[in-house]
């Protein structure tokens, strides 16, 4: 079922994930496209390359994700779904997809795109973030906790971050 609603509040730990893995897409864009979603002509270029390569799932999902970003949910979703009809097992597009999905409101569509995702790639932060969000906003919030854990973990992984102290509570019950 669809619904239509306001801006949703994510949870604290999503919260803290969110501008991190912003960046970690916006740096992997560049260096591989020479632009992130930022710049004035995103949707423009991503249109170019995925008009010289109209095959080529990663660009379709590239203007996709532009799409999206830009506040354009329909042909965004378009776009996504014509890189799953090229690449039915491509992770990133089905989090993508899941994404466009709890946007809208359609919330059971969501859960399934992004355990779709997350079955193809247990290692992504970026799904694995998706994945806590689809899993908090269906109510399943122990699940979702452990999403945003494991999608820390990956994402420190990555960046060699080490990982966080244990908050003072928990160093005090440790020293007896």
């Amino acid at each position: 079922m669809t619904t239509t609603r306001g801006p949703v509040r994510i949870p604290r730990a999503a919260s803290a994930l969110r501008l991190p893995l912003w960046h970690r897409s916006q740096q992997r864009m560049r260096e591989r496209y020479g632009f992130d979603m930022d710049a004035p002509d995103a949707v423009d270029r991503a249109r170019a390359l995925a008009a010289e390569k109209p095959d080529d799932p990663e660009l379709a999902l590239l203007l996709g994700s532009v799409l999206a970003t830009r506040g354009d949910p329909g042909p965004a979703e378009a776009e996504v779904r014509r890189a799953l009809e090229l690449a039915p097992r491509l992770p990133r597009a089905h989090t993508t997809l899941a994404t466009l999905q709890m946007q809208r409101g359609d919330q059971e569509e969501a859960l399934r795109s992004a355990r779709n995702a997350a079955a193809l790639d247990k290692e992504d932060p970026t799904v694995l973030y998706n994945l806590g969000l689809a899993e908090w906003f269906a109510g399943e919030r122990s699940t979702a906790r452990a999403a945003f854990e494991r999608a820390a973990e990956a994402l420190r992984a990555l960046t060699g971050e080490p990982p966080p102290p244990q908050p003072w509570w928990r160093r005090l019950g440790h020293r007896g």
